[in-house]
């Protein structure tokens, strides 16, 4: 059965070409009415990360991205990820495949992580009858990346929803029914980048004011504030930081998700499979030689260019690597906006980003997730969820 026309949404929409566009609210289109909204996130993120798991959370994170990819390849869905979790959209039509593959990445979260994962769908009629909307637009990073900028008040309703204690139940994916999922495509490779300039600063920021305008020019305003301070080198990955891992335990957390267990044969097949293929991939890297479908001559390059370091989604994310004197002029922005009641923020500084990665093919059609290294993004939201509680 061919998919809806309502499933090509997405690939059809116009890219925007540079990330200011993105605070632009004219250039998002509605989802349609027959889509849903996906949430995950890893319960209790903060203490895994305390306890120095922020791989694992990480990693899940990513996975939810894949899992939801790999259930409905034929349809291009959009998504951001957050650090402990993410948010996708999906035509309702896809439901079918998109629940069982929740509950496999949850019983692989549990089994494999001892972490738990969040899962609730929303569907968007729910959502506007709550007199709340949300808009996508597509921004394309580079010449073989395309990611996706969600806007409307509409997505933090359907994140509380999900997580509502009392009425969270609605939404969530019943932990009965078949679950299935294909993690192919996850990989966990490459060594913590690590800072060039003093820090990896994980960013989050959320405009205050109630009116989508008002909101808008916030956004706008911090944005070229931040791309003036940060310059124009200021991604975390670059061709001379990145490389490949080496060590076993680099490989743990793409072991313990593709096979659905903490240790075993499974476990150790599925990491020592990795560990060859990384030090194949490592040698050619070096060497800047292509062979078997791995461009080891410009793979470098295009990882670089296709990190979704920037992002929105009716919150700021950015991962940016800054020096001393930045990081302090980000602050005292941010702070000052903040004061001026603009907006609320949190900031988390590490010594290295993490990134983790989804390969269709080595050939340009890759993807790569960035956060700070010890889980910067669910950090930083600490200090952005306490500003919010106390502001007036």
């Amino acid at each position: 059965m061919s998919p809806p026309a309502s499933a090509t949404f997405f690939a059809e929409l116009p890219d925007l070409e540079r990330f200011q566009d993105v605070t632009d609210r004219r250039r998002y289109v509605p989802a349609p009415d027959d889509w849903c909204v996906v949430i995950t996130d890893v319960v209790g993120s903060t203490k895994a990360i305390e306890e120095g798991r922020y791989r694992h959370v990480n990693a899940l994170g990513v996975a939810s991205i894949v899992a939801l990819r790999n259930a409905v390849p034929d349809i291009e869905l959009p998504f951001v990820f957050g650090g402990d979790g993410a948010t996708l959209l999906c035509p309702e039509s896809c439901l079918e495949a998109v629940r069982p593959a929740l509950r496999e990445l949850q019983r692989r979260a549990r089994d494999a992580f001892a972490l738990e994962l969040r899962a609730g769908v929303v569907p968007l009629p729910a959502i506007r009858a709550a007199g709340h909307e949300v808009g996508v637009a597509r921004y394309r990073a580079s010449p073989h990346a395309v990611f996706a900028m969600l806007s409307g008040s509409g997505l933090s309703v359907a994140e509380r929803w999900v997580k509502d204690p009392e009425q969270g139940a609605r939404w969530a994916v019943a932990s009965e029914g078949a679950a299935a999922a294909s993690f192919d495509g996850f990989e966990c490779r490459w060594e913590p980048i690590a800072s060039r300039r003093g820090a990896v600063v994980s960013l989050l920021v959320q405009a205050r004011s109630p009116d989508p305008e008002v909101a808008a020019a916030t956004y706008a305003r911090v944005v070229g504030a931040i791309e003036r301070i940060a310059g124009m080198d200021a991604a975390p990955a670059s061709e001379e930081s990145l490389k490949l891992a080496s060590n076993a335990k680099a490989f743990d957390a793409e072991a313990r998700l593709k096979s659905g267990a903490p240790a075993g044969p499974a476990h150790w097949r599925a990491r020592t499979k990795a560990q060859v293929i990384t030090a194949a991939g490592r040698r050619l890297m070096a060497t800047r030689r292509d062979l078997g479908g791995f461009p080891g001559s410009r793979y470098a390059r295009e990882t670089v260019a296709n990190s979704d370091y920037r992002k929105f989604d009716e919150t700021l994310r950015m991962v940016l690597d800054l020096a001393e004197d930045q990081q302090e002029a980000v602050e005292a922005l941010l702070e000052g906006e903040r004061l001026s009641g603009n907006v609320a923020y949190g900031l988390h500084a590490a010594p290295a980003a993490l990134m983790t990665c989804m390969i269709t093919t080595h050939e340009a059609d890759h993807l790569h997730f960035l956060d700070g290294a010890d889980g910067g993004y669910a950090l930083a939201a600490k200090q952005l969820k306490r500003q919010l509680r106390e502001a007036p």
